[in-house]
């Protein structure tokens, strides 16, 4: 079990919550898996220095995660002394000690208004992470044997002992009982997509579901991860002399959360680059009433989750569904006549006719246009 720790003077000011009081965590601003291997006169002296040390290295792989362009050089610079009013608190994973040693992984958590203002007087712009978890199928093959929810998965003990909703691309582990694998199993979890994940989405609040399976070599195995039943990164990982399976396990994990947050911050990149390129303000402009023909709801999710990807479109608000339409506003932050060719590379086309707007999928064939009300 992990101890959760909040430290005071050199590492951070002490956090008093009343009881039974709640707060809101800004996961992007946590750092995992810090690992420490302080020696020093005793223990105590060696897991001080090595829990400030690893605050230095926990800060430094948050600004490398959060901040885009500025002064980064200088916030990178920091000692542990200017961090400590930026640092919330501290969560042991793990840790062990000895007379004169100390070893621990820990999560470090920082205050997101006090380190936005110290970039914002840097010129730094600051990556956001993704507002929900992704739900997390850790799917286990070894020759013909399969494994999902099933307690025996090595795959998902590991899994399970990691902190998993920190970083850009926070991730939820599913419970596994029966109403999870009513929904996805072994034999069909290879090819997920939204709409079969649905019930998971919604009962673990996720905006998507993430497949990590790893297959079983003889040299170690290979760690495949997919959206939507596609394939967005793979990678083979042969298992060290001497190192257990805890400790190749957290190597592939470290590796497949750092892959996730990488493909993230590319992602929004691109789109903020976009975004200027297409004289994008920032500030919503119009909301335009549209009404997008569907025929399932395969359909529906298929749109909106092209429309998440849109310069100069904000979140798209669901008004109403139906078999046949969707009725969404559509906020902009550009012109209309700009948001239509931003739309159309997305393979959505916004029309107007007598009724208003009308969205429509491009890329497949076209959804039948509702019968108009006598």
């Amino acid at each position: 079990m992990r101890a959760r720790r909040f430290a005071s003077g050199l590492l951070v000011s002490a956090l008093l919550v009343g009881a039974g009081a709640a707060f809101a965590v800004d996961e992007s601003y946590s750092v995992s898996g810090i690992v420490i291997d302080k020696t020093a006169a005793n223990a105590t002296q060696a897991r001080d220095s090595g829990i400030a040390e690893g605050q230095v290295r926990a800060w430094r792989k948050l600004i490398e995660r959060i901040a885009v362009g500025g002064d980064t050089a200088r916030l990178l610079s920091l000692t542990d002394k200017d961090i400590a009013p930026l640092l919330e608190g501290f969560e042991v994973e793990r840790e062990t000690s000895s007379p004169v040693r100390y070893l621990g992984t820990l999560t470090y958590r920082f205050r997101p208004a006090s380190v936005r203002n110290l970039m914002k007087q840097a010129g730094i712009e600051e990556v956001r992470g993704a507002p929900k978890p992704m739900v997390l199928l850790p799917l286990f093959r070894e020759g013909d044997k399969a494994m999902l929810w099933e307690p025996a998965n090595p795959w998902r003990q590991a899994l399970s002992g990691r902190p998993l909703k920190t970083g850009l691309v926070p991730l939820v582990l599913p419970r596994g009982d029966e109403a999870d694998a009513a929904v996805v199993d072994p034999t069909n979890a290879y090819d997920a997509t939204p709409l079969k994940l649905d019930p998971l989405l919604r009962r673990y609040d996720s905006f998507d579901g993430l497949v990590a399976e790893f297959v079983v070599a003889a040299d170690g195995g290979s760690l495949t991860l997919r959206r939507s039943g596609q394939a967005i990164f793979n990678e083979r990982f042969v298992q060290n002399v001497g190192e257990n399976r805890e400790a190749y396990f957290d190597r592939i994990i470290t590796r497949m959360t750092g892959e996730l947050e990488a493909q993230w911050r590319k992602d929004k990149a691109a789109q903020a680059a976009a975004s200027v390129a297409s004289g994008d303000t920032g500030t919503v402009s119009e909301t335009l009433a549209v009404k997008v023909p569907v025929r399932s709801l395969t359909d529906w999710i298929e749109v909106k989750k092209r429309l998440e990807a849109v310069p100069g479109v904000r979140a798209a608000q669901l008004k109403a569904l139906s078999p046949t339409e969707a009725m969404i506003d559509l906020p902009l932050t550009v012109a209309a006549d700009q948001a239509t060719k931003n739309l159309a590379q997305r393979e959505l086309k916004l029309s107007q006719d007598a009724d208003g707007y009308v969205l429509r999928f491009t890329g497949g064939a076209a959804a039948p246009t509702p019968a108009k009300a006598p």
